[in-house]
């Protein structure tokens, strides 16, 4: 194996692996041929080193390079309102985490939640649960949340979740995450994406990153709508102690 520290050549060390040569470019440096998965090489040149990270963390038959040390902390978020879309080299995933861990409550509604995505999500919001309060609304529509991960959420200190049962009244396609802070720094996320690992990773999804210091107007009107949704009647409290009307609601709306 040619190891660039050996020979001690550092100008173009592979990012990821911190051991190799890079021969590929990226926006944050060169990656070895081992560290770049073949899936994303075609976008090498627009990828920045968060997204190879989370792409490897996502597909665990990734056949990785010996010696591999543990991934670093990913970049730091860009302090701006901002568009993410598949074209973009931003993950999802990431942005949701980073802002977990410094928001004083987070309210969150999306169509379904799969344990896929909420897996990704799940130590941050464990962490937080414990000292912030966490509200989630979702729905039975189409069948496609999963009890499993609904239940993830009933375990969760400080935590309420609600649920649109009959999605055959009423048709919730809201998606929205917002992180509220008392000093005018929160932020909200409002598109396309559910809580599943294809929305919060590598699918199109289109999201748009709203800063209250750019559109404070914008944020406010969010809070508003999600407290009135959150105190409509067709939006039910829901715990383990409602699996049996949930999963009732889930297999008919599923089938």
């Amino acid at each position: 194996m040619f190891n660039a520290h050996k020979v001690g050549d550092t100008r173009n060390v592979c990012i990821i692996c911190d051991e190799r040569i890079g021969t590929i470019q990226t926006v944050d440096g060169m990656v070895c041929p081992y560290c770049m998965p073949k899936e994303l090489l075609p976008q090498a040149k627009a990828l920045r080193k968060h997204r190879i990270v989370i792409y490897h963390k996502s597909y665990s038959n990734w056949e990785s390079c010996a010696g591999l040390p543990q991934y670093r902390e990913m970049a730091e978020i860009e302090d701006r309102s901002a568009a993410i879309t598949h074209s973009t080299p931003t993950i999802l995933a990431d942005e949701l985490n980073e802002q977990i861990k410094s928001a004083e409550s987070i309210d969150i509604v999306v169509s379904f939640i799969k344990q896929s995505g909420l897996s990704l999500l799940m130590s941050s919001l464990t962490d937080f649960s414990r000292r912030g309060k966490l509200r989630v609304i979702t729905t039975a529509y189409m069948g496609a949340t999963e009890y499993e991960a609904l239940n993830e959420l009933f375990r969760l200190s400080n935590t309420e979740v609600r649920m649109e049962l009959n999605a055959e009244s009423t048709r919730l396609h809201a998606k929205s995450f917002i992180f509220n802070r008392s000093d005018g720094k929160s932020v909200a996320f409002v598109g396309s994406a559910n809580i599943s690992k294809t929305a919060l990773t590598e699918g199109e999804e289109w999201v748009v990153k709203l800063l209250e210091k750019d559109v404070p107007e914008v944020l406010q009107d969010l809070r508003m709508s999600y407290e009135t949704l959150w105190n409509s009647s067709n939006i039910k409290p829901v715990s383990q102690m409602n699996r049996a009307e949930i999963e009732f609601a889930l297999e008919r709306r599923g089938s």
